[in-house]
């Protein structure tokens, strides 16, 4: 029973830090999976005794430990498609501020004295 609040905990915990830091809609809706097991872990906490069901409870912990780790998975790949977006921007800056530059150069406008 100890070791199901243990798992809500983290479930829990990991949920939150996904819904505040994820930058992207697909991380934020992947942060309910992780909720809704740590909702399960306490409705269900006491159930499924270790030594009575080893099997199931390997099986449990596998499908906790595959959570956990997707959960982690998807905050890296929003860490890198952030990442991505932001050199792209830079990239987009640098280049509209060189063709800025050369336009400026291009259209030197002519003095009157040269005119005259």
């Amino acid at each position: 029973m100890i070791f199901s609040v243990i798992a809500a905990a983290v479930f829990g915990a990991i949920s939150l830090y996904m819904l505040a830091a994820a930058r992207y809609t697909v991380t934020r809706r992947m942060a309910w999976i992780p909720l809704s097991m740590a909702a399960m872990e306490i409705a269900m906490s006491g159930a499924l005794l270790w030594l009575e069901y080893p099997v199931l409870t390997v099986v449990l912990m596998f499908c906790r430990i595959t959570v956990l780790s997707c959960c982690v998975l998807s905050m890296k790949k929003d860490a890198a498609m952030e990442r991505n977006r932001r050199r792209r921007r830079e990239v987009w800056r640098h280049v509209t501020g060189e063709l800025a530059k050369e336009a400026q150069a291009a259209t030197v406008p002519i003095s009157a004295k040269r005119c005259a």
